[in-house]
């Protein structure tokens, strides 16, 4: 199992007013997004790399039911302190390795998961089990970094407010990657285009992105930001 070296993070993020207002814009496009596909509450839901639990509750209003699965053991015994929703679950397990029946969800979710998926083939073992898990016609809604995350741009924000620290190595048509760190705790990662992923899942799902900028400004969010917002939201249905 993976040990969790961010928890300086959690706090910081807490604390900073603009990192907590992005992490804010996050959720609620993840939630609308989910609303959209979800008119009624569904019976069972997934939570793909759900740390420390945050996106995890956000599925509350949406399932009865509800699996959060991580690989690190030390974010979920966090998640089962903070959220003592009475019908989640918590599994310490890679999703590789997490075992379920097929059709076992109506809804499977995660945030901040593809991007820790370094290889093509992981990537197509991964949304291909999810495809497996879901019931036919089940919803999927994915936060994923977006086109403008490894820009110069979006580099001096993190610096700047965020204080991350981003290297990127390899830059491919497809997606950039590199490594990332708060406090000194270096993560590697690849960014997959979010088109990319689009082409990619529709082979398994009706796969659209949540209108963001559309949200951000209707709804008076991250006022400050005037890039291109650098997450964005797939969401669809099981074919």
């Amino acid at each position: 199992m993976t040990v969790y070296r961010w928890k300086n993070y959690d706090r910081y993020k807490s604390e900073v007013n603009q990192v907590r207002e992005y992490y804010d814009a996050v959720h609620r496009c993840h939630r609308l997004a989910l609303e959209s596909l979800l008119p009624d509450q569904a019976e069972t839901a997934l939570d793909i790399a759900c740390g420390h639990g945050e996106s995890t509750c956000i599925l509350e209003p949406f399932a009865k039911n509800i699996v959060g699965v991580d690989s690190s053991e030390d974010l979920i015994d966090i998640a089962k302190q903070q959220n003592k929703h009475a019908a989640t679950d918590y599994v310490c397990t890679p999703f590789s390795e997490f075992e379920a029946p097929e059709q076992s969800f109506d809804i499977i979710s995660s945030a901040w998961y593809l991007n820790h998926v370094l290889t093509i083939e992981e990537l197509e073992s991964a949304i291909g089990k999810v495809a497996r898990l879901l019931k036919r016609g089940g919803g999927i809604a994915f936060v994923v970094p977006g086109n403008s995350f490894t820009t110069r741009r979006i580099q001096e924000i993190a610096r700047r407010d965020f204080q991350w620290r981003q290297a990127w190595t390899h830059e491919r048509p497809e997606s950039t990657e590199g490594v990332f760190s708060f406090d000194g705790n270096w993560i590697q990662t690849r960014v997959w285009q979010p088109f990319f992923l689009m082409k990619f899942m529709s082979e398994w799902f009706d796969i659209h992105a949540w209108d963001v900028k559309g949200t951000l400004v209707t709804e008076g969010l991250l006022q400050n930001l005037v890039c291109e917002p650098p997450f964005e939201v797939l969401y669809g249905y099981r074919r």
